[in-house]
């Protein structure tokens, strides 16, 4: 049985806002779903910066070695000889700290190519309130669009997405750690790939609960999962590196009304909302009312729809978004 430890206070409330099909998919298959990093936007992430290089790898020192081992026009000492070996030798028993033990810095190259084919992250965040941009790159597909052809298909996601909250402690007290495999909770650390530089002691772990400073926006919690295993194998000889073909691993949720503690709905779109707010002011010179008019009453329905199907209980409210401004004495108490 693997590892489980959580670095973050069980008492913090944390949010995950995902499409209505990833909701549902969830809520039927009673599973969490922990993607790779190397299927990420991120190109950074799980990498390490320049400052660190010689923390893995001493392909640099290998290099050196090569060019002392060409033939020169003096032939060498005796004394010469031992010493280059000694160095090759020393070379080839360098070592570093990992996830899966003590790794060679030969091999180190390798490591840092493909390691983060070896892990899996789900992401969350720790703010308190509803964030805009979240909705918008991670509520639904179609606010996200990555497909050449276009959004027609993404846009139907559009409003069809959920935010649901937990705690930490919730969460801990729920999944179920699949055999064979570590999962570690942690706050995401944001920095400047460019100037940080970590301690050899930090490199097992805090690469990967790092993220550049751009990103900073998301207030990242992450749950970081990989194989309980000893036997994975990084080399510098070509294609005998161990490789992963487990795209992806869902775990266990023993109770889903534990797990999630309020469902928070998407926001309409745009465009929507637009409408029915000219439609609204039009029909009653007022904003009285008109909160309850940008109401998700479809997707609602839906959600309860499936709670129903799973005879499950959780409290699901409307965006913090569909607040109204005051305009008026009528909307002064709304």
């Amino acid at each position: 049985m693997g590892k489980f430890s959580v670095g973050v206070a069980r008492d913090k409330t944390i949010r995950r806002y995902m499409s209505f099909e990833n909701f549902e998919r969830l809520v039927k298959s009673q599973t969490m779903h922990f993607s790779r990093f190397d299927s990420f936007d991120d190109h950074l992430e799980g990498g390490i910066n320049k400052g660190n290089f010689s923390s893995i790898s001493n392909s640099l020192e290998v290099l050196d070695s090569i060019n002392c081992s060409w033939p020169s026009t003096q032939p060498r000492t005796e004394h010469e000889l031992l010493d280059l070996q000694k160095l090759q030798n020393a070379i080839q028993n360098q070592t570093f700290s990992s996830l899966f033990g003590a790794l060679k810095k030969i091999d180190g190259d390798a490591y840092l190519q493909r390691i983060s084919s070896w892990l899996y992250a789900s992401c969350w965040t720790d703010l308190p309130h509803e964030c805009d941009a979240m909705w918008q790159l991670y509520g639904s597909s179609g606010s996200n669009c990555r497909h050449d052809a276009g959004c027609t298909e993404c846009a139907k996601t559009l409003g069809e997405s959920v935010c649901i909250e937990t705690t930490i402690g919730s969460l801990e007290d729920s999944l179920e750690l699949k055999d064979g495999y570590n999962l570690s909770v942690q706050k995401i650390e944001y920095l400047d790939h460019r100037k940080s530089v970590f301690e050899d002691s930090d490199m097992i772990c805090r690469p990967f609960f790092s993220k550049a400073m751009h990103f900073s926006y998301e207030n990242e919690i992450r749950l970081m999962l990989w194989p309980d295993r000893n036997d994975i194998n990084f080399s510098y000889k070509l294609n005998k590196s161990t490789i992963n073909n487990i795209p992806s691993v869902q775990l266990n949720i023993t109770d889903l009304e534990s797990f999630i503690g309020k469902i928070i709905l998407s926001p309409l779109p745009f465009k929507d909302a637009k409408a029915i707010r000219a439609q609204h002011m039009e029909q009653h010179q007022s904003a009285l009312g008109l909160e309850e008019a940008l109401s998700n009453k479809v997707l609602k329905n839906k959600i309860q729809n499936l709670l129903c199907e799973k005879n499950i209980n959780i409290n699901v409210v409307e965006s913090d978004l569909n607040q109204m401004c005051v305009t008026d004495c009528y909307t002064l108490g709304a």
